[in-house]
């Protein structure tokens, strides 16, 4: 028997475009063992590391790899940033959550963060074909918690969004990828869940508004493409020649990566290290 107020719940995602709890299981459901993938974890004395003990660790796995492969690595690094964060609220859907991951590798955003309001954030293998293991992701079980953490660290908060309406005479806050200020500091990118977009109490807290021109009868697209474009843009803008914006990661921090990424590309690499002398 249904009750009316489960009828009520039910049109109300049905209208909104939204899951039900029940959608959500069988959507769970039909993945297959081993298609979910944890989020990464730190390769051993990554966080513990002095400066030269990274040094002695880089040097000696480098003599596992193709210089090709060595090569491909630090290439990449020179364009990896944390100065712009990706950051996901509430992505119901594994294929859009594994898009966003992908694109913002591809684009060079070494971090991004997830938040577990409602469902959790299950990125899929097949689709992320191994990205997520070149990139940090963290995850959170609310939204405020995560606004904290990206304030306390000097991060603008910046949702993608529809324009918001704004009193005459009052300083906008509303921007396209082409014109919002990229070089007034370091920011988080928010992405809000499908169809509902951001949360009002996100929206309430956010310092800038981006928003896709589009000249079409579409009025949104599919978060992952809505992220790739943005993603695109702004990084883009970043790099420019002449920008004087501070973009690039600190040596610390791209010696740690090195690390982790040869970690990652040596095989058995723990047994590798152990056999080289260097404590696990």
């Amino acid at each position: 028997m249904t009750t009316k107020t489960e009828n009520t719940a039910n049109n109300y995602f049905r209208e909104n475009s939204i899951p039900t709890k029940q959608q959500l299981r069988d959507l769970n459901a039909s993945l297959q063992r081993g298609d979910v993938r944890p989020v990464l974890r730190s390769v051993p004395g990554e966080l513990s590391d002095t400066p030269e003990m990274l040094q002695r660790k880089i040097e000696y796995l480098k003599g596992f790899v193709l210089p090709e492969r060595f090569e491909s690595l630090t290439r990449r690094l020179d364009f990896r940033t944390r100065y712009m964060v990706m950051c996901l609220e509430d992505i119901y859907y594994p294929h859009n959550a594994s898009a966003v991951i992908r694109s913002s590798e591809a684009f060079g955003l070494q971090e991004m963060h997830a938040v577990e309001n409602t469902v959790r954030f299950a990125p899929n293998k097949h689709i992320v074909r191994g990205t997520d293991q070149w990139v940090d992701i963290r995850k959170w079980n609310d939204t405020p918690s995560l606004v904290a953490h990206l304030r306390a660290r000097g991060y603008r908060i910046v949702v993608t969004a529809p324009p918001r309406e704004e009193a005459p005479g009052t300083r906008s806050m509303n921007f396209t990828p082409s014109y919002f200020d990229v070089a007034a500091g370091p920011f988080a990118l928010f992405m809000g869940t499908e169809k509902s977009g951001i949360s009002p109490g996100l929206m309430a807290e956010a310092d800038a508004v981006v928003s896709i021109p589009m000249v079409g009868f579409a009025e949104s697209l599919n978060i992952s493409v809505s992220a790739a474009i943005v993603a695109q843009r702004l990084t883009e803008r970043l790099r420019e020649p002449g920008s004087g914006i501070d973009w690039q990661l600190t040596p610390g921090d791209r010696d740690r990566l090195l690390c982790r990424w040869l970690c990652n590309s040596v095989r058995d690499y723990r047994r590798i290290l152990e056999r080289g002398g260097f404590p696990l």
